[in-house]
């Protein structure tokens, strides 16, 4: 006979490492969904810019050490956050840009950059992004068994 619940009986009470992995779960999520609505008030638009002043700049490492400062800036405001959203941006930069011209940059950047520290830049020009942000890292979650609902659960 197939272990069931008798009528009138509750359902038994989840463990406590049910209720913990589910906790980690759900504050994992809440981490994440923060993080994610960072990321999307980071504006990329500077940096798209002088991306593209570089295509057609005299001088190409003058554009280039405009556009690492703009990367530092967008660093030290939005810690990892800024590094996230400024990789989404690549993903569009160059997509309405002949390839020739692009190709034709990218010769031009062949070499030493120029080198860039903490007084390259100036000082920061706004508030610096929280330990949270700056060193932002998601722990992987242990593996979750399957909801007693899901067609993954093993049958009794």
């Amino acid at each position: 006979m197939a272990a069931g619940i008798a009528c009138g009986q509750g359902m038994p009470a989840p463990s406590s490492r049910t209720v913990a992995k589910s906790a980690l779960a759900r504050e994992q999520r809440r981490r994440i969904a923060a993080y994610d609505s960072v990321v999307h008030t980071v504006n990329t638009d500077s940096a798209f810019k002088l991306w593209h002043a570089m295509l057609t700049a005299p001088d190409i490492r003058k554009a280039q050490l405009a556009m690492m400062c703009e990367y530092a800036r967008l660093g030290d405001r939005y810690g990892n956050a800024g590094a996230v959203a400024l990789r989404h941006m690549l993903d569009t930069l160059w997509k309405r840009d002949d390839p020739r011209v692009v190709d034709r940059m990218d010769r031009r950047l062949v070499g030493e950059s120029p080198g860039i520290g903490r007084d390259t830049c100036g000082p920061p020009s706004g508030p610096m992004a929280p330990a949270w942000l700056e060193h932002w890292y998601v722990p992987v979650l242990p593996q979750l068994p399957p909801s007693p609902d899901s067609a993954r659960a093993p049958r009794p």
